[in-house]
């Protein structure tokens, strides 16, 4: 329901056309984590977001106003803003077993969603939380054979 699909065949198409737009790039920008100083790879960018085309992640990682998180460091940040929403709502019930789930166990077995989609899901309480992939769609077994 919330996972969303990798696509390993559209991932190494975008790489590729990635490098391409590299290779004619006159001065392609070196960058470091805002944070820590750490070296950050453009292919890692891209990878964690697969929703943009390279040529609009190749003019994100040039333009000179933005700075980027390593991953640790982003890590560190969604934590906190994981916090921030589980001062909001600690605990949900998954729908199919009913075990007790908080904020970190779902964004830890949904880490495809981004921050703000976390938040509207765990939120609203009219959103189906599972406890795993597994559970959900075992969930959607039972109802499917019900209806």
């Amino acid at each position: 329901m919330f996972l969303k699909k990798l696509n390993n065949s559209e991932m190494w198409k975008k790489i590729q056309v990635l490098r391409d737009l590299i290779k004619n790039e006159k001065s392609f920008k070196k960058r470091v984590c805002w944070n820590c100083k750490k070296d950050l790879n453009i292919y890692d960018f891209l990878s964690d977001n697969l929703e943009f085309t390279a040529g609009y992640v190749l003019s994100l990682w040039q333009y000179s106003i933005f700075e980027f998180h390593c991953c640790e460091c982003f890590k560190n940040l969604k934590r906190e803003e994981l916090e921030i929403i589980e001062r909001e709502l600690k605990n949900r019930y998954c729908l199919n077993c009913k075990t007790i789930i908080d904020i970190y166990k779902f964004s830890k077995e949904y880490n495809a969603l981004k921050i703000q989609e976390l938040k509207e899901v765990w939120l609203n309480p009219n959103s189906n939380i599972f406890c795993s992939g597994f559970c959900e769609k075992q969930y959607y077994r039972i109802k499917k054979g019900r209806t």
